[in-house]
């Protein structure tokens, strides 16, 4: 017998690849160790950072990253409690006397470029910025694709302050692997609190007890940023869709947590009655203020869910003063970055399209042409010297009364004889009268402005006269219309 014929063929050995079993759908795990991938990143090339001279000391020698990275989840995660988020001012800081207390060795300066570095790499500045990208295979489709999140955002507040804040992958960083929805690890951390305490555990319950806020302020930034939208771009926010069913979420979490942190302040009083040890009473103490701390929280979580359809109302009456609704998107947050990360050659191509994009929806109006002509034709001198001399200070010299006090009683007492003598007159015959007795121009035209001062009845310098527009007049010293003053009714003449 041929022995060839006896061996298996290579193809009967390997099994096809569409007689494979269902590859598993490990989406969710992929995801997770994706989020922490730029954390690793920075772990693995902490040592090359400041390092660059000859024989110098890695700048990141004994300070852990991950730990530096999650303070500054948690400082802007703490910043929502009052404000929209962290100023980088504020992180900045933070991070500062953190790397510090680490490395006590580091200098101001050192300690500023590491909280830098940090910052940097949550917002991912070394690819400008952009949103993380990282390849995985899914099992389920049998096909490579693209994970894109990003770890924190920076965008304005409502008063166009500029604040870090985490997003929901953040948020998901800061609980760790576990990929509960915040409100089961909530619930597990208030679980944890209160086996904590009743163990005597204090130390380890004051942690938790920090933790477990996470969902109310991430409700608080939901709210805040769908606002914000609605303020920046009104229309493209729907209530019902996006934001009805979230508040009612929220108002279901604000009711179960108030009875369940009730309940833990009670708790913690009772023990803090019955402690003697002063380290114990320490720290039940300060477990007490942080939790009353989470019930401020959420006192403003309530207080935002109470006003969030009032102010989303105020909002889309912007749509109805400056364009019909539309669903395009805001220009400042999203339509200038993404120009941005566009190439040179995809904007020239489309430059006209992007262009009209940024034109104003209705243009200003310009005042004063003749002046901005004489701006526009101006010719800037090509070079010029420097001024090397001082100036002088020269006094200010105001300018003379045009009419001095003597002159304008003199004026008034001569028009009042005038009214009593003729009882009624017009101020071209009044002027006849002042050029006949040899009134110089400045007293005729003090006269003149006289008169028209005494048109309204309020500024009058005669009130028992009357003026009333009787044609115009015109003389050598003034013209204009001209008033004829006559006596009111029941006034003596």
């Amino acid at each position: 017998m041929d022995q060839a014929a006896e061996l298996p063929h290579l193809d009967d050995a390997v099994p096809a690849p569409d007689s494979v079993a269902e590859l598993l759908d490990l989406t969710k795990q992929q995801r997770n160790l994706l989020l922490l991938r730029p954390l690793f990143q920075l772990e693995l090339n902490k040592h090359s950072i400041g390092s660059e001279a000859a024989g110098a000391v890695p700048l990141f020698k004994d300070l852990d990253t991950h730990y530096l990275v999650l303070t500054a989840l948690d400082q802007m995660m703490e910043g929502t409690t009052i404000h929209m988020g962290c100023t980088p001012a504020e992180l900045i800081d933070r991070l500062m006397a953190v790397a510090q207390a680490m490395k006590s060795s580091l200098n101001a300066s050192q300690a500023r470029r590491v909280a830098e570095v940090i910052l940097d790499t949550l917002d991912n500045k070394a690819n400008a910025y952009r949103e993380f990208a990282f390849d995985f295979f899914d099992g389920g489709a049998r096909q490579t694709k693209t994970v894109r999140f990003r770890l924190v955002s920076y965008e304005p507040d409502l008063e166009d302050v500029y604040r870090y804040r985490p997003t929901a992958e953040g948020y998901l960083v800061y609980l760790g692997m576990l990929d509960l929805a915040p409100e089961d690890a909530q619930e597990l951390m208030e679980k944890m609190l209160d086996l904590l305490v009743q163990r005597g555990r204090f130390d380890a319950a004051l942690e938790i007890a920090k933790r477990a806020r996470t969902l109310s302020l991430e409700y608080r930034q939901f709210i805040r940023d769908r606002l914000m939208q609605a303020y920046r771009a009104p229309g493209s926010v729907n209530w019902t869709k996006e934001v009805a069913g979230k508040l009612k979420d929220a108002r279901g979490h604000v009711g179960a947590r108030q009875a369940e942190d009730q309940r833990m302040t009670e708790a913690v009083r009772e023990a803090l009655q019955s402690a003697e040890e002063a380290k114990t009473r320490q720290d039940l103490a300060q477990l007490l203020k942080t939790l009353q701390g989470a019930s401020v929280i959420r006192a403003n979580l309530v207080s935002d869910i109470t006003v969030a359809p009032e102010k989303f109302l105020l909002a889309q009456r912007a749509l109805f003063r400056a364009r019909r609704p539309s669903g395009l998107p805001d220009l400042e947050t999203r339509l200038l970055p993404e120009l941005l990360k566009l190439g040179r050659h995809v904007l020239s191509d489309h430059a006209d399209d992007a262009i009209s994009g940024l034109y104003p929806a209705k243009w200003p109006k310009v005042y004063g042409l003749n002046n901005v002509f004489g701006l526009l034709l101006e010719r800037r001198a090509e070079a010029l010297e420097p001024d090397d001399e001082e100036g002088e200070i020269e006094p200010f010299v105001p300018l003379p009364e045009q009419f001095p006090a003597a002159l304008v009683a003199e004026v008034q007492a001569w028009v009042a004889r005038k009214f009593e003598e003729a009882g009624s007159c017009s101020v071209d015959a009044l002027l006849g009268m002042a050029e006949s007795e040899g009134f110089d121009r400045t007293r005729q035209r003090c006269l003149v402005l006289m008169m028209f001062r005494s048109y309204a009845q309020a500024e009058t310098l005669f009130p028992a006269m009357r003026a009333e527009a009787d044609g115009r007049f015109e003389r050598e010293a003034a013209q204009g219309s001209n008033l004829h003053f006559s006596r009111l009714e029941g006034t003596r003449s």
